[in-house]
């Protein structure tokens, strides 16, 4: 085969094979790795630190979105609450710049009064304390409650400053007036404890959650849903991409059973009536409630406060709560649902347990003077007093001049001559027991049931629990007051009013509510409040007997400045005597008035109490006026 064939010799060169072109392959092969190798270098140790920081600096950032929370309205659709923001400044540790020089100056410029006024050092311990604890990837709050100025100074800093922010998170500000503050509440930031409690529930952190009033008894609702959104960010914060986002969804609106003009009504006519001609009260509440469903109108109690002084933890706002906490009044208690001897207003129970034991009859006939002294245990001399000679008078006006001898002898009986609910002379334990669980039918000694915290149970004692509380023995006495409310007698004005709906209804013991109804966000219902009853264990006939006598306290008896020209109304006064002991232990007297209205188709329970006073002279004209303003401007 020859060349010009395409052949080849052994040892010899194919014509078609590159000769110098493999070379030049090589030589660029060797140079485009070497080429490769130093940039590598380059990338990973003269400009490693670089690409490092760059890594860090571009994240992924996923931030919870807190929901705004739930409204409040009153049952006309008032705003009795509203969202607002509440700015803060954070700090993600792990996005702040190397070097712990460069980051103290970031604390000294967020240290300026302009910005938050935290001081460097407490910054820096904040920052320190979060990284050792891991959590130095989540944002640190390091003021919140900063001003709109200090905001937007801020928000322009955060340029020049890694890892800082600002965040807007939604607040809260109650708008109803110190009328509402007892009852909407206020939310506060969550303890370590709370978070303990509630981390497992979805909670975040630094999540604001109810500690008082409805904002606490209804948090589940009022809350919302916690949204998500997760973005690429740089250094300082701005954004890259988004990623994913869900939004937060608000929480539940509530629709109170108050209203709000009556609410302010009732809170002003207490603030006015504590000091009169009828005594220097200090404290006084009131409560309206429906007779036969248990919502509650209005429910006062003075003294009051701002609850927007929880809010903002300010110097300004924390002296005010120090004040408060420091005044002898009590002002961030509840006294509507907190109790004090009751006085006549018990004898309702009394006469009641009285009738339905068959002890007395509508018209039995007692001889009531001021004074009646009679012989107890052991042929011990007992004075019982009255407030007036009654001389002799039925059922009917044994309530409503509230005589206190009729019912001494309807309950404990006078020894030798009447016998009392047991039936039995001298039956003391026996007359006790009766009575008591009489009072128990009617709601007192437990709590009522309404939604919201804070409630005492009052007290109904017994043989039982004076020996077991005070070590001392159950003695005739100890019944005979009891029957009129006294002794150790104590019921809060709520239970009152809630025994007082049971009279005028005819035995359905309601439990009271300040929520009807809580509603979605768009305002559609989600769920209605509904009233729980029980009956009580008194005959309607009896209970029709017990509505008489109040009728006819308002009209000539003892709650006669009760009354309202045109209205039909039915009461009963209280004046209950206890030991002012910080007024050196003298005798002084609680004032009370509950009733209803209308008396022949009942609709509203007006209680009103004064921790001074007499009941017919101060309870009673406060009660006509809140009659009054309800059928003016409220009744259907």
């Amino acid at each position: 085969m020859s060349l010009l064939d395409g052949g080849f010799r052994p040892g010899g060169t194919s014509r078609n094979r590159p000769h110098g072109h493999l070379g030049v392959l090589k030589i660029a092969v060797i140079a485009l790795f070497a080429i490769l190798t130093l940039r590598l270098v380059d990338m990973q140790i003269v400009d490693g630190e670089g690409y490092r920081q760059r890594s860090v600096n571009n994240h992924i950032a996923q931030t919870n979105i807190l929901p705004p929370r739930g409204l409040m309205v009153d049952r006309n659709g008032v705003p009795l609450v509203e969202n607002v923001p509440v700015y803060s400044v954070q700090v993600i540790p792990d996005l702040l710049p190397e070097g712990e020089a460069t980051r103290y100056a970031i604390y000294l410029a967020l240290a300026r009064p302009e910005m938050t006024e935290v001081p460097a050092l407490q910054i820096q311990e904040m920052v320190r304390a979060a990284i050792e604890d891991g959590r130095g990837d989540q944002p640190l709050t390091i003021r919140k409650y900063l001003s709109k100025d200090q905001a937007l100074t801020i928000e322009e800093a955060s340029v020049d400053m890694p890892g800082v922010s600002l965040a807007i998170e939604p607040g809260r500000r109650y708008i109803g007036g110190e009328a509402f503050s007892h009852i909407v509440g206020y939310i506060g930031d969550m303890t370590p404890e709370d978070w303990e409690q509630l981390q497992d529930e979805g909670y975040l952190l630094n999540e604001p959650i109810g500690i008082s009033g409805l904002e606490a008894r209804y948090e589940s609702d009022l809350r919302g849903t916690v949204g998500v959104s997760a973005n690429e960010q740089d250094a300082h914060g701005a954004l890259i991409e988004i990623l994913e986002t869900k939004d937060a969804e608000p929480g539940s609106t509530l629709k109170l059973a108050i209203d709000a003009n009556l609410q302010n009504f009732v809170a002003e006519l207490l603030q006015d009536s504590l000091i009169d001609a009828t005594g220097d009260a200090k404290v006084a509440a009131a409560v309206v409630m429906d007779v036969n469903t248990g919502e509650l109108l209005s429910m006062v109690t003075i003294p009051t406060y701002d609850n927007n002084i929880f809010v903002n933890p300010s110097d300004e706002n924390t002296a005010a709560i120090e004040r408060l906490n420091n005044d002898s009044r009590k002002p961030f208690l509840n006294w509507a649902i907190n109790p004090a001897a009751p006085g006549s207003t018990f004898k309702l129970v009394t006469a009641s347990a009285a009738l339905q034991e068959g002890i007395i009859t509508p018209e039995t006939g007692q001889f009531a003077p001021k004074v009646l002294s009679v012989k107890g245990e052991n042929d011990e001399l007992y004075p019982l007093v009255d407030w007036k000679d009654h001389g002799y008078i039925n059922l009917y006006d044994g309530i409503a001049w509230s005589s206190n001898i009729y019912m001494f002898r309807s309950s404990c009986g006078i020894l030798g001559e009447t016998r009392g609910l047991s039936n039995k002379s001298g039956a003391t334990y026996d007359d006790a027991v009766i009575l008591g669980n009489y009072a128990r039918e009617f709601g007192f000694d437990e709590l009522t049931g309404i939604d919201i915290g804070g409630e005492n149970p009052g007290l109904i004692p017994s043989p039982e629990w004076k020996k077991r509380a005070i070590g001392e023995d159950w003695f005739y006495a100890d019944t005979c007051f009891m029957g009129i409310g006294q002794g150790d007698v104590l019921a809060t004005p709520l239970q009152i009013a809630r025994m007082t709906a049971a009279v005028a209804n005819g035995g359905t013991l309601v439990t009271p509510h300040i929520v009807n109804e809580i509603l979605s966000p768009s305002g559609s219902l989600v769920h209605r409040i509904e009233t729980s009853t029980k009956k009580v264990d008194v005959d309607p006939e009896h209970l029709a007997v017990v509505r008489e006598g109040m009728h006819r306290s308002v009209i000539y008896g003892a709650g006669l400045r009760a009354g309202v020209p045109g209205l039909d109304i039915a009461g009963k006064t209280g004046t209950a005597e206890f030991k002012d002991y910080d007024a050196g232990g003298i005798t002084r007297q609680h004032a009370w008035f509950t009733g209803y209205y209308p008396f022949d188709n009942p609709q509203i329970v007006v209680t009103v109490y004064f921790d001074l006073g007499v009941g017919g002279d101060k309870a009673a004209p406060a009660a006509a006026k809140i009659f009054d303003y309800y059928a003016e401007n409220i009744a259907p």
